[in-house]
């Protein structure tokens, strides 16, 4: 680990705030999340859209939506002006942004207002978003504000939605288990950081946690890092993963476990360095191995799933940066090229 007077990189340090943010918001955003609730149950169809981390947000968003009754479909904020889909006045959508200062976020705001759609904004405490009929400042608890919108959103709708009632009152404490957990992510950590090259593979709303930590890799540590739903991953994904490579399955309580096995044994098949991030009711059916380490989470609904599965993703990004010296809160900004080039185009 790093030594006790290194100081530890704001992500880092943001990831270990979660605990306090998610509970946060479970206990502020009520009355928010009930006017949300509200206004979507008066809507016949929801899109939810975002960009980058946002936009998984949204896809984990849509799953929490469906599991509470609503006809949800999650897209890119950029795709959803750019390629603008038949809009009605009884559609609705949820607006994800952790800083609401990007074009194409505002854009679909907008587009969504004159079309006369209700408008929910999820964003950060103290962002510029305007438009909303409803604003949530959470981040970066956005995905626990878009579960209680869908716990709330139950009620109205009639669905069955008390097993994420429950596993919502449990949440903080289940985070603040997995991040006790960080040992476990070392050896993985420095066997990426030797290697450079990672696949992650996850199904269903952790097809997208996958997407996440490659994000959160390739921008940490600038390395090679992809993530596959699970059954794109068996068809031609795994072909480039060779023997010492790392190779991440999440493994969720839910109708892909099964298949998600398969995944597990063609990887360890390969010979890859495999951590499996798994539902604490998954994680017994996976065989252990000195090649295999596997962090276990809390039983929660497969919706739900990503806000806890996502955890061991990020320790590994934060880890796998201070192991190879890079700046994992700079988008790489310090190095004069990149600089040029992200200073290339307006976001």
């Amino acid at each position: 680990m790093a030594s006790e007077s290194a100081p530890r990189s704001a992500l880092y340090q943001t990831i270990q705030t979660q605990p306090s943010v998610v509970r946060s918001v479970l206990e502020g955003a009520q009355a928010e999340a009930e006017h949300a609730a509200d206004l979507l149950a008066q809507s016949a169809r929801v899109f939810l859209v975002g960009t980058g981390t946002s936009s998984h947000a949204a896809v984990v968003g849509e799953h929490l939506l469906r599991l509470a009754g609503a006809e949800a479909y999650a897209t890119t904020a950029f795709d959803f002006v750019t390629y603008p889909r038949p809009l009605r006045p009884d559609d609705a959508l949820v607006a994800i942004s952790h800083r609401a200062t990007k074009r194409y976020g505002a854009r679909a705001i907008a587009m969504a207002r004159d079309a006369g759609l209700h408008v929910i904004g999820i964003t950060g405490r103290g962002s510029p978003m305007e438009g909303p009929d409803v604003v949530i400042g959470t981040a970066p608890g956005n995905l626990a504000a878009l579960a209680l919108i869908a716990a709330r959103l139950g009620e109205h709708t009639g669905a069955d939605v008390s097993a994420l009632v429950a596993a919502l009152d449990q949440l903080p404490e289940a985070l603040v288990a997995l991040l006790a957990r960080e040992a476990d992510i070392e050896p993985i950590a420095q066997a990426l950081a030797a290697r450079g090259r990672m696949v992650l593979i996850g199904a269903g709303p952790n097809a997208v946690t996958a997407r996440e930590g490659a994000l959160k890799v390739k921008e940490s540590s600038y390395l090679v890092a992809e993530g596959f739903e699970l059954e794109t991953a068996l068809h031609g994904g795994l072909q480039p993963v060779a023997a010492g490579d790392v190779g991440v399955v999440l493994a969720a309580h839910g109708p892909a476990l099964e298949r998600t096995s398969d995944a597990i044994h063609a990887l360890r098949l390969i010979g890859a360095r495999l951590l499996v991030i798994a539902d604490e009711r998954a994680a017994s059916s996976v065989p252990t191995d000195e090649a295999t380490t596997i962090v276990s989470f809390a039983g929660v609904p497969e919706a739900l799933s990503p806000i806890l599965a996502t955890v061991p993703l990020q320790l590994l990004a934060a880890r796998t940066a201070e192991l190879r010296g890079t700046n994992p809160d700079s988008f790489r900004a310090d190095d004069p090229i990149y600089k040029q080039a992200n200073a290339s185009y307006t976001l």
